[in-house]
């Protein structure tokens, strides 16, 4: 009874998403095929390194020293892009706030929970959601670097990115969680819209400040950015520490999520 429940609810919230969700897996889709078309070629790292040497320290770590001098480094950078993030985080946004905080300041919450669904299930449903269009996303990405790979052979398969994806997937899949909480509080899709980007934004510009600054580098594990690398992914795989530290965000957010959606009043 409580996956039907579920699924209702989901098949609720993907017809109010399911519209903007195609434009946003298109264009990242597209970027990312563009990138394999902009990416220098084996022959060409030679005199790249010679320029990204002429650049700050503090610059060449932002790029990413010589990783981003490789083919496959270079469209690592793609999945790091203000582009991309903003991309991800616009349906991150939108789901996780319409997830309660949304139906409540609709009005629709109180068709929604007249019927005998338990609490919880609200908070499932917002997140099957979440996870299932990111997913959708980065796969829609994933094949943009597929297509371009195969039509320009590059020194990297495409497979190697499957790791990078993850990645993306889980950091996004915790800010969702995130989102949940937030929304969880408010009364209106508005508030929660607000506190979430306010959140993504505050948590991008500190681990972005973070590379380019030294006196604050300290505070750059406060950024859950911090744990998302996406050339260093593609090099070492996803580290141990941002698995537990995302999904340890994701578990906690929606643990509070559930407690609070259960005692409050909708």
């Amino acid at each position: 009874m409580s996956v039907r429940t579920i699924v209702a609810l989901v098949q609720h919230a993907w017809t109010r998403h399911r519209v903007p969700l195609i434009p946003i897996a298109a264009a990242i889709g597209l970027f990312q095929f563009i990138l394999t078309r902009m990416a220098p070629a084996p022959n060409e790292v030679g005199w790249l390194s010679g320029l990204l040497a002429a650049f700050p320290p503090e610059l060449r770590a932002l790029i990413g020293n010589e990783v981003a001098l490789s083919p496959g480094g270079f469209l690592a950078i793609g999945y790091g892009h203000p582009f991309f993030i903003l991309l991800m985080s616009a349906w991150v946004v939108r789901t996780s706030s319409a997830g309660v905080a949304g139906e409540v300041g609709l009005g629709t919450m109180d068709l929604v929970a007249s019927r005998p669904v338990p609490r919880w299930h609200f908070v499932a449903a917002g997140l099957t959601t979440i996870v299932l269009g990111l997913a959708i996303i980065v796969a829609c990405a994933w094949i943009g670097t597929a297509i371009g790979l195969a039509l320009r052979p590059a020194d990297v398969r495409a497979t190697a990115f499957a790791k990078v994806i993850a990645g993306a997937w889980l950091l996004f899949a915790a800010f969702g969680g995130v989102g949940l909480l937030i929304g969880a509080t408010r009364r209106d899709g508005g508030q929660a819209i607000a506190w979430t980007t306010a959140i993504l934004a505050a948590s991008f510009v500190l681990d972005y400040l973070a590379r380019l600054w030294t006196p604050i580098a300290r505070l750059r594990p406060l950024s859950l950015f911090r744990y998302y690398a996406p050339q260093a992914i593609l090099a070492s795989g996803l580290p141990f520490t941002s698995l537990i530290v995302l999904g340890t965000t994701l578990i906690l957010s929606l643990t509070g999520s559930i407690i609070i959606v259960t005692r409050r009043d909708l």
